[in-house]
């Protein structure tokens, strides 16, 4: 089985509960950083090893795994440039609000300080294991994972992968957004080019059938068309986040 780590922890909480009944052999996490104590339960979940690396499409390996635990970056093959909010350098313990990827292998498409916006740590102190490569942790996009309520007011996390998938499989639909607004609210822009007929109410009927399959029924969706927005900077195209606590808490009072 291979997933985010925060995946694994939430498939960890439905094995203690008695409601997966999976045995997978091994467990394999990568994109985000694995705690000591996280992995410990979800190797206890399922009686089997958990090992992990970081990669990302523009470059598969990034870092891998030792025997301790710690991820060691393939400097060799790569350039990894944590930065804060205004593109300059972090220094080593500290986390990035964003880290740029050189690819040193890929002569046929060179890539040069891509945007990757993951949160990554580089940790001063050598890893115990011996190896010469510099160690890393990752925080990840922990941005866009969405957090909705559900019927019981219980926080429910939401996989930005799935709902994509449901999206683009049930309602035909590619190119769009989904942020999330409130506790219960969510705003999805539509491309105007190359839709499906009346794609709204289709994508909102996909989106509610999906979020109530998550037991989620009170959600209030808003449909809106228009130019998908990309990073000024990096021009990196995001299907799925949620907006700072303080537009959250804007919307709400907006709302009221």
């Amino acid at each position: 089985v291979a997933s985010y780590a925060t995946v694994l922890r939430a498939l960890a909480h439905e094995r203690d509960a008695g409601r997966l009944e999976i045995e997978p052999s091994v467990l394999w996490y990568g994109g985000e950083w694995l705690a000591p104590m996280a992995r410990e339960h979800i190797e206890r979940a399922f009686g089997c090893r958990v090992a992990g690396d970081y990669g990302a499409s523009e470059f598969l390996n990034i870092a891998f795994e030792c025997e301790r635990g710690a991820l060691h970056l393939n400097d060799d093959w790569v350039v990894l440039e944590p930065v804060d909010e205004n593109y300059q350098p972090v220094p080593p313990d500290t986390a990035s609000a964003s880290v740029l990827l050189t690819n040193l292998a890929n002569h046929v498409q060179p890539l040069v300080r891509y945007e990757l916006g993951d949160s990554v740590t580089v940790v001063s102190k050598p890893c115990g294991c011996g190896r010469p490569f510099p160690v890393i942790r990752v925080d990840g996009r922990r941005d866009e994972i969405l957090r909705l309520d559900d019927a019981r007011g219980h926080d429910v996390q939401i996989m930005p992968m799935a709902l994509c998938t449901a999206v683009e499989e049930g309602a035909g639909v590619h190119r769009f957004q989904v942020v999330q607004t409130g506790p219960a609210a969510l705003r999805v822009r539509l491309e105007s080019a190359s839709r499906p007929r009346n794609p709204g109410a289709r994508v909102k009927d996909v989106l509610a059938q999906f979020l109530a399959r998550q037991g989620i029924t009170r959600v209030a969706i808003r449909i809106e068309s228009g130019e998908i927005a990309a990073h000024p900077v990096s021009g990196k195209f995001r299907q799925v986040w949620r907006e700072k606590p303080q537009a959250v808490k804007q919307t709400a009072k907006q709302s009221a």
